[in-house]
């Protein structure tokens, strides 16, 4: 195994600081005076006391064993993934899968694994695995990870989209559940610990009751990027639900190619959210809730108090209290002592989202089955509009419908963009 690179930011636990403030500074005088008062009246304030336990998703006790960890697909994303597991300090990696022999033999030269097939079903016949990892094109991903789970994997962590049709996220999901096997979909946002520390304030009343939501994600592609969005939008209403949808896309409703779309989602739990399609002055998601607005830009985490003046209670720019999130920020490419790449901090979030789901027995944070759902908004959009932008109820009673992501994630990158581009954004793994 290659040392750990001392820059590279993997805690001990992966568990970050949390700076906690338990009385805001550098609020407006009446703001202050209503905290007092809500102090000595004995109320909770919307700030936590002190950190939840594991706000930051540390566990409470290493596994006596590392991981171990088997890559299907080591191309140029497979290859981010691969260097996350390797740096984790309870992961192991052990075998790798790839049917092209060029991207095999630089696997093997970069992490010092030997165990290396050109077909993965030879390596779920041969090898004992944890956590299977298959970073693949799209529209072989529902056929290699329900192998996976019927091979007995423990563990299985793919990339996103999840699938193209409802019906094959379905079957994907079904088989890993009925397995008990923990399956998440994709390297995303959703797996934050900032946003789930929001999410426990919500649970804990700390905030008040969520109201609306804005998502901010002006993209053409509301599965294959859009996706992640959709997914952190679930985790702030609450995962509940969706009683209906009415949408519209940017290009032709009736062509079920990924692109742009917008609309309105109402959750069974009475939370409205609203996805822009259009390119504003904003971008990430807002959570309104009855006592505070949260805001997140994917790297900043922001948090503002309402005053105690509801319902036409407006947020005063200098209300924001500092310091109650890390940010989440990367400087672009880090490279560690060895000159190779390291992975970024959602990467490294995601990839501890599986390890804790395996070891904690429970679904990770961006699950298949959330993924699942998020595909079904997005069809649910498209739907609504073919349909003369009207309601479309969940769950979609028709499984066959489908978004077809772009060529680049639907096939394999160097059959779409060509040797030259592949192998340039293979380089990048290596600082120059």
């Amino acid at each position: 195994m290659p040392k750990r690179s001392q820059n590279f930011p993997y805690p001990p636990q992966c568990a970050s600081k949390v700076i906690v403030v338990a009385t805001p500074t550098g609020l407006p005088p009446s703001y202050m005076r209503r905290y007092a008062r809500r102090e000595q009246s004995g109320k909770s304030s919307w700030m936590p006391r002190s950190a939840p336990p594991n706000a930051m998703g540390g566990i409470e006790k290493m596994p006596a064993s590392k991981h171990k960890v088997a890559m299907i697909g080591v191309g140029r994303m497979g290859t981010n993934h691969a260097r996350g597991y390797e740096l984790h300090p309870r992961c192991e990696l052990v075998a790798a899968a790839d049917p092209d022999r060029r991207n095999l033999d630089r696997f093997r030269e970069r992490f010092g694994v030997t165990s290396v097939y050109e077909s993965y079903k030879d390596m779920l016949a041969n090898e004992e695995i944890d956590i299977a990892a298959p970073v693949l094109p799209v529209s072989v991903n529902p056929e290699v990870v329900i192998a996976c789970a019927e091979a007995g994997v423990r563990a299985i962590f793919s990339e996103k989209p999840i699938a193209a049709s409802l019906q094959e996220a379905d079957r994907m999901v079904e088989v890993c559940r009925s397995r008990n096997i923990p399956f998440a979909s994709g390297d995303a946002w959703r797996n934050l610990p900032q946003f789930r520390q929001f999410r426990d304030m919500i649970d804990r009343g700390e905030v008040g009751e969520v109201r609306s939501i804005n998502v901010y994600h002006p993209h053409d592609e509301i599965s294959g990027g859009g996706c992640q969005s959709l997914g952190v939008m679930r985790l702030m209403a609450g995962d509940a639900d969706v009683d209906w949808v009415v949408g519209w896309v940017k290009d032709d409703p009736f062509d079920d190619g990924d692109q742009g779309m917008g609309g309105v989602v109402r959750f069974a739990n009475g939370v409205e959210a609203f996805i822009h399609m259009n390119a504003v002055g904003k971008f990430g998601i807002e959570v309104n809730t009855s006592r505070a607005v949260f805001f997140s830009d994917w790297k900043t985490f922001r948090l503002w108090p309402l005053p105690d003046d509801p319902p036409n209670a407006t947020v005063w720019p200098g209300n924001e209290v500092p310091g109650v999130f890390e940010g989440a920020a990367d400087a672009g490419n880090m490279y560690g002592e060895d000159g190779r790449r390291l992975p970024q901090y959602r990467q490294r979030s995601s990839i501890n989202a599986i390890v804790e789901a395996l070891e904690q027995g429970r679904e990770p944070w961006t699950s298949g089955d959330n993924m699942r759902k998020a595909l079904e908004i997005g069809i649910a959009l498209r739907e609504s509009h073919r349909r003369g932008h009207t309601p479309v109820s969940l769950p979609i009673e028709d499984r066959t419908l489908r978004i077809l992501p772009r060529p680049g994630r639907w096939l394999n990158k160097r059959e779409v963009y060509g040797d030259e581009w592949y192998e340039d954004a293979m380089s990048a793994h290596q600082r120059a």
